[in-house]
């Protein structure tokens, strides 16, 4: 249950995400999922950019993991290390969801440690620590290891003024909407797994696209609601993308039929910067006055 949040300032998921190698440390991943071209009533293009979920061709992500979609039955969408080194997303098999809670009365659906070192999924006994509560390894069967969070929480550990370490239960989630303050924009390394679950986090710091006013090495994108701190990419314009931060600071990752492109920011209403090359400066919905340079 050791975790370390590493900041990132944003929930926004890049593919040079950076993490800790180690066992039980903390990052944070996406905020949304890229900004999506909204394609209207009618059918056609309706001029906005949206900075929602969104989605993209790539293969890295098998499925949604904010809107739980794209799994089977008795499967979560969950976040996940690559071979290569990046994040992505897949289906993993397991007995219950955490954030669902769907586990018999009286239990609860929680990481277990086991014996070996691995971690799963599995229905234990409720237990009473309530969210914001501090927390310990619960008195639990032999062979199996987890927390005195009450259902739907998980026992992290946060540093303190002094230098020190406490141990906090935070609630788990899929998407900002699980949360009842914050932002779900935190992930946590849990030994003897490759799922990444999330836990609700405070929120991402707001910035200005324009001026990159974030401390490095953040950069400044948009959300789905307005502008964060997140680390950023280094995606060139042109260059294919699922989420907004693997594009370069200036940039943002534009969604259209299932394909990301990294797209130049820029000011709605005939502001500057502009957009070159006979590209469109189209409103990014719920970020007031920024665009994204689109043909």
């Amino acid at each position: 249950m050791s975790a370390r949040l590493v900041l990132l300032g944003g929930a926004l998921m890049l593919g040079l995400w950076v993490a800790g190698c180690d066992d039980g440390k903390t990052v944070q991943p996406p905020t949304d999922g890229g900004t999506t071209l909204d394609s209207g009533a009618d059918a056609g293009d309706s001029g906005t950019v949206d900075a929602g979920d969104g989605g993209g061709g790539k293969s890295d992500f098998a499925c949604n993991v904010p809107r739980q979609e794209g799994c089977a039955a008795g499967q979560d969408c969950l976040y996940t290390d690559l071979a290569d080194g990046g994040t992505g997303s897949q289906c993993f098999a397991g007995a219950c969801d955490v954030v669902r809670q769907d586990c018999p009365s009286g239990q609860r659906c929680t990481y277990v440690g086991l014996d070996g070192g691995s971690t799963e999924r599995q229905c234990v006994a409720a237990g009473t620590a309530t969210e914001g509560a501090p927390c310990l390894l619960a008195n639990s069967p032999p062979g199996q290891t987890y927390d005195t969070c009450a259902a739907g929480l998980y026992c992290k550990d946060e540093s303190q003024a002094d230098g020190g370490a406490a141990f906090f239960c935070r609630k788990l989630c899929h998407a900002t909407s699980d949360c009842g303050s914050g932002e779900c924009n935190t992930v946590l390394r849990l030994p003897g797994t490759r799922e990444l679950p999330l836990v609700c986090g405070p929120a991402s710091a707001r910035c200005d696209p324009f001026a990159q006013d974030c401390e490095s090495p953040l950069g400044c994108y948009p959300a789905s609601n307005g502008p964060v701190c997140a680390g950023q990419g280094t995606l060139a314009e042109g260059a294919a993308c699922e989420f907004s931060n693997q594009c370069s600071p200036g940039s943002t990752c534009v969604m259209t039929n299932g394909h990301g492109t990294c797209r130049t920011l820029c000011r709605t209403a005939g502001g500057s910067p502009g957009c070159a090359n006979g590209a469109t400066c189209r409103a990014i919905n719920n970020n007031s006055g920024v665009g994204a340079c689109a043909p």
